[in-house]
């Protein structure tokens, strides 16, 4: 099911954020250590199988990890959809591939029958021992333009939902605003924003300016449950995301509960205003019971 056709019907979409199956890089991995990778799989699809009647789609993630193997988001997509009948959800990187290799992951997304994909720069890898910066399409509008282009030269396929990222920190930047509307002239039917951590009117208050600012395509919002102080830190460190002292001190002070309850709440807050905001993807964090609890509140 596309993305844009949920939002479209009047609902509130929902995806579910799930990390795919990967791999110690080379030299990494133990001598006599045997992974099996069909078991990681059934494992995942249980795992959507778990959560279908709380999603309408689940979406594959990038991952800036220099020390793992990620396996191709369009190949896991392609086999956990036929494990499971679900809607899943690629994320095609360009910083990773040269253009050859990318408009090829596209072509066989669609062929394949994935319904969604999302699109994405990817933050740059700045250690010499990490891998190369690719970047041979350097704006994501670009890519979708050409991306749109090559569809229309396919017969018997319908128009996939692109989805491609938003920033609304930066909503009231000129030029951060240009980028964002020639992503959507380009072709992008949904935004998917950043991890918001900060009260939630602030935050819808941004929605409304960027819809002042003439952004008009639907917007689905990230939650991202933290764990505990450290894991916070660790994403401060990781990200450099912005989180506001009074959650700090409610993570250090209560720990995991306080988490739950505020990704709860602002998912509650999303709902609640479903003129603003027609989604929500919230991520597992590789526990499928915190994602039940944020969404049966």
């Amino acid at each position: 099911m596309r993305l844009s056709d949920v939002i479209k019907s009047g609902n509130f979409a929902r995806i579910i954020e799930i990390f795919p199956p990967g791999l110690p890089a080379p030299g990494m991995i133990k001598a006599d250590r045997k992974i099996d990778l069909g078991v990681r799989f059934e494992r995942l699809a249980q795992s959507i199988g778990q959560l279908e009647a709380l999603a309408d789609a689940f979406s594959l993630p990038e991952l800036r990890d220099g020390t793992r193997i990620h396996l191709n988001s369009v190949a896991v997509a392609v086999e956990l959809k036929r494990k499971t009948n679900n809607s899943l959800i690629p994320t095609i990187t360009l910083r990773d591939s040269n253009r050859q290799n990318l408009l090829g992951t596209v072509v066989s997304a669609i062929f394949s029958g994935l319904e969604n994909i999302q699109i994405v720069r990817g933050d740059p890898y700045s250690s010499r021992d990490e891998p190369k910066n690719v970047y041979d399409y350097s704006k994501i509008a670009s890519f979708v333009t050409i991306v749109r282009d090559l569809e229309s030269h396919l017969s018997n396929v319908e128009k996939t939902c692109i989805l491609a990222p938003i920033n609304l920190r930066k909503i009231n930047e000129q030029d951060y605003v240009k980028l964002t509307r020639q992503r959507e002239i380009a072709g992008v039917d949904v935004f998917v924003t950043e991890s918001s951590f900060e009260e939630s009117s602030v935050y819808l208050d941004r929605v409304v300016v960027a819809r002042e600012k003439g952004i008009q395509i639907p917007i689905i919002h990230n939650i991202f449950p933290l764990k505990d102080y450290e894991d916070a830190i660790t994403c401060v460190q990781k990200f450099g995301w912005k989180i506001s002292e009074e959650e700090l001190h409610g993570l250090k002070t209560h720990g995991s509960k306080f988490g739950l309850e505020t990704a709860r709440k602002r998912y509650s807050d999303l709902v609640d205003r479903k003129e603003i905001a027609q989604g929500a993807c919230i991520s597992t964090r590789g526990n499928i019971e915190v994602v039940r609890q944020i969404v049966s509140s």
